[in-house]
């Protein structure tokens, strides 16, 4: 046969439907509806046996930390099948367990939360959770499950109705848990008849969508989204996250620990129907990650996946289990470990986003550990704390990190579960202690009652009492770089008196995240408190510590920065850096996954949004070729080049990126450090260029709502906190602050002003709203927020600044430029120090800081 012929032959074969292997059907959007996975992916029964259609990930070796601290079986050992109690803990365990909520602080207070919250919900008449809860027990499952179709107007509210969060599930499982502890049998079996009548409502759930699956090409008639706009659709049968099966049954992995902590109450029958509806639930299925290379699985959503992990251990062992889902869910979750953590211990996202995922990661990893699969002493792990730890800001109880999250620092959750295996460590006594008071802030409701309470108590404990100069004796030194995710924290010293700067540029930037717009974003805290700050999820320029020209910044979805060096010695630390690729550009989310015409996504319902959405804006750019701007620079290159056969998706949506011009600059160089010695400060250069035109530049740094500028001089700016204000004479404003008041005096060293005085922008302390610009005028808005806005109009800002903190009546420094204006005198009776500065031929700004006639650090 005709060598050409055969090609095609086996090419058109490769085209037809093939339902066992899953290949590529050509016969259009009817067939391709009747797939039971997405053409080019493998099926869930490949992935669950080990079939692997990509070529090896980038190899990272976890290695383990050799510990004295470490307590290898603190979270104890497995029953035998059949046994319960087994998740999380075994039923020898309870007493502990018990102890330990009577015995500790935080037991006490977790303890008390739980109790306090059933009260006002599923212990009170006419709440939703109360009408549910009494339906299910007199087994009329035909008005419970109207109740819970429409939850909003099932009673009155029970404070449920959260994002991410299941709603009378969530009451049921604290009042069973409960119920363990006082190891209540009579209320056990009133709760084993309403668990089991839950099931049977979650069972016909199952059974629907797989007749749909079966029958049908629709989206499931009963469910909604995955709060990110995409469609649950029954045709994905085999994927949990995909299909919408995980909302089918309340979320994961609650059903599994009500049918865990409920198990010896209930009768041979009720284990029976529950053990049954797990089984259907877990059995050949996958989810977020399994659809992915190795080092795609890195990110929060990947951790959250691992509720399946612990929903398949509810029946380990017994007749109908599925032990591969356990086993494949095993190897995901090591991989987000492996790949979404750095070497140096850093999270790729913020601490508070991180935590979202650690919720269901931080149980899985206790359930591995109890089988024999202990990841709690890997070495990017353990170092986790290390990044914890030098988070924490001057006066302690406060974390800050960058991007979404950046405000808000470790889970308790996360920290109890640190403490079980390493009791003694000073590290993580010193990193809970700091948690407990972040979390609770003098008040007793730890959390603020949104964490999974159920865990605080199964791990309560106590830190051991560090204070916060512990840092130096635990070994941290006064630099934490992490050279993976181009992120510095570097500080004067360990203490409350710290001074501490934050700067960042990620490049590790592959496709859309919890990343910001920020390349360059620095936070700055001295004198006991927090100056520059990050907020919570302001993805634009606007909202942080960045140069912003004639009010647009950097791109969002942002592309990768440059990270150029690090200076650091005992005398100071300087990171430099370049965001002129994330000025240039922005990566436009769908348009990477969705362009295609012939993208055998765009047929299903779950992404259709997305699909309408790249329409859209392709309608509003015609001419755009959107191949020619697939991103290729090398970090994304490296990330998808190999890895794309079965099309896998980021979020399940994200493909490689592609790039949009957005704001062309000629240079955009940062540079930022700290100076050490008896009178720390930063400095601030940054050379940023649009064009050969006049335009206004602005350098942000974003504020706490106390802070006030308590007096302005031309380019000398003072910034206090709980200062108490008067009016000034002709209706000025005046400050009155106290002796030993924080202060901030920010030194403008340089900005170009124009020669037109009435052109000439003014320095000022703005509240504005925290508000997206993107669909303007709706889009998210987080309320009023501060910003310090310093401006320039010119062709180049040639922005310099100076950040001392200071208490109020102390000695402040003479800043005094010599007569060329090369050099700047910084001066105080007990320290001198000069800064000389130049221009490179890159037309970035180099420089000297000499103390002593010694170069201390050279930029």
């Amino acid at each position: 046969m005709n060598k050409r012929i055969t090609v095609a032959l086996c090419f058109i074969g490769l085209l037809a439907y093939n339902e066992s292997e899953g290949q590529v059907s050509g016969g259009g959007q009817e067939n391709l509806l009747k797939k039971k996975e997405l053409p080019g992916e493998y099926s869930a029964e490949q992935i669950l046996n080990g079939e692997y259609q990509w070529p090896a990930s980038p190899e990272i070796k976890m290695e383990a930390l050799d510990s004295p601290f470490f307590v290898k079986d603190a979270f104890g050992t497995v029953p035998e099948p059949g046994v319960h109690p087994r998740i999380l803990f075994s039923p020898e365990d309870l007493e502990d367990i018990r102890n330990r909520s009577e015995n500790t602080q935080t037991g006490r207070l977790a303890l008390k939360n739980l109790r306090a919250y059933q009260d006002v919900s599923i212990r009170k008449e006419h709440t939703a959770s109360y009408n549910v809860y009494q339906a299910l027990l007199a087994g009329n499952i035909k008005k419970a499950k109207g109740l819970l179709d429409n939850y909003a107007k099932a009673g009155e509210s029970d404070g449920v109705s959260w994002h991410h969060r299941p709603q009378f599930l969530y009451v049921l499982l604290l009042e069973t848990f409960d119920c363990l502890l006082r190891d209540d049998t009579e209320k056990g079996a009133e709760l084993a008849t309403v668990i089991t009548n839950l099931g049977k409502i979650y069972q016909k759930n199952l059974d629907q969508m797989d007749r749909a699956f079966k029958s049908a090409s629709e989206i499931l008639s009963q469910g909604g989204d995955d709060g990110n706009a995409l469609k649950f659709n029954s045709q994905l049968n085999s994927d949990v996250w995909r299909s919408g099966r995980k909302d089918a049954i309340g979320g994961e992995p609650y059903f599994a620990f009500l049918y865990d902590f409920a198990y010896n109450w209930m009768n041979k029958r009720q284990q029976k129907s529950c053990r049954n509806l797990l089984n259907t639930y877990t059995k050949g299925k996958t989810a977020m990650g399994s659809h992915m290379p190795h080092h795609f699985r890195n990110w929060n959503w990947v951790a959250v996946g691992s509720g399946l992990l612990l929903t398949s251990l509810a029946t380990e062992g017994e007749e109908g289990n599925d032990a591969r889902v356990y086993e494949h869910q095993k190897e995901v979750q090591t991989d987000y470990q492996k790949y979404g953590w750095s070497e140096m211990g850093m999270s790729k996202e913020a601490i508070g986003y991180t935590q979202y995922g650690l919720r269901w990661h931080g149980p899985a990893l206790v359930a591995m550990a109890r089988r024999g699969h202990n990841l709690w002493n890997q070495k990017r792990w353990y170092n986790s704390l290390k990044w914890y730890a030098n988070s924490v800001q001057p006066g302690g109880a406060r974390f800050l990190s960058h991007g979404d999250g950046g405000e808000a620092g470790p889970t308790l959750q996360t920290l109890l579960a640190w403490k079980r295996s390493y009791p003694q460590d000073p590290l993580v006594n010193y990193v809970l202690q700091e948690t407990l008071a972040y979390q609770n802030g003098g008040g007793d409701k730890l959390d603020g009652g949104r964490g999974y309470v159920i865990y605080q108590i199964i791990f309560a404990d106590d830190p051991l009492p560090i204070d916060f100069e512990a840092g130096k004796r635990l070994g941290l030194p006064n630099t934490y770089f992490d050279p993976e995710r181009k992120s510095l924290i570097t500080r004067s010293n360990w203490g409350d008196d710290e001074v501490q700067l934050q700067l960042e540029c990620r490049d590790d930037q592959i496709g859309p995240s919890h990343q910001h717009a920020d390349r360059g974003n620095f936070t700055f805290s001295g004198v006991g408190r927090a100056w520059a700050i990050d907020r919570f999820r302001g993805i634009e320029s606007r909202h942080h510590n960045c140069v912003i020209i004639d009010g647009k910044g950097q791109g969002y979805v942002p592309p990768p920065g440059e990270w150029l060096g690090l200076v650091d010695n005992n005398d100071a630390t300087f990171g430099v850096l370049n965001a002129k690729y994330a000025y240039d550009w922005y990566w436009q989310g769908t348009l990477s996954g969705f362009a295609d015409k012939d993208q055998p996504r765009r047929r299903f319902k779950r992404w259709e949004y997305l699909t309408g959405e790249t329409d859209k804006w392709l309608a509003k750019h015609p001419n755009f070729d959107w191949k020619a701007n697939i991103d290729r620079s090398p970090v994304v290159e490296a990330y998808y080049n190999g890895f794309e056969s079965g099309d896998p998706r980021m979020w399940d949506e994200y493909a490689r990126p592609v790039r949009v011009k957005h704001n062309p600059v000629e240079k955009a160089f940062r540079s930022a450090g700290l100076v050490r010695g008896a009178h720390p400060y930063a400095l601030v250069v940054d050379d940023i260029q649009k064009d050969s035109k006049d335009h206004t530049y602005e350098w942000i740094m974003m504020v706490d709502s106390d802070v006030e500028m308590l007096s302005l001089q031309i380019d000398e700016i003072i910034l206090g906190g709980d200062t108490k204000r008067t009016e000034g004479a002709w209706g000025t404003l005046k400050f009155e602050p106290k002796e030993g008041d924080a202060q901030l005096l920010v030194k403008v060293l340089d900005r170009t002003v124009p020669e037109d005085e009435f052109k000439n922008p003014q320095i000022r302390l703005e509240t504005f709203e925290y508000k997206d610009a993107r669909d303007w005028p709706d889009g998210r808005s987080f309320g009023m927020a501060k910003r310090l806005v310093i401006p320039s109009y010119g062709v180049n800002p040639n922005f310099k600044m100076l950040l001392f903190p200071y208490y109020h009546g102390e000695e402040k420094p003479l800043v005094k430029w010599n007569e060329s204006k090369t050099e700047v005198s910084i001066e105080w009776q007990d320290q001198k120090d000069r800064v000389i500065f130049k221009e490179d031929e890159k037309g970035r700004t180099t420089y000297k800081v000499i103390r002593k006639g010694k170069v201390i650090a050279e930029i």
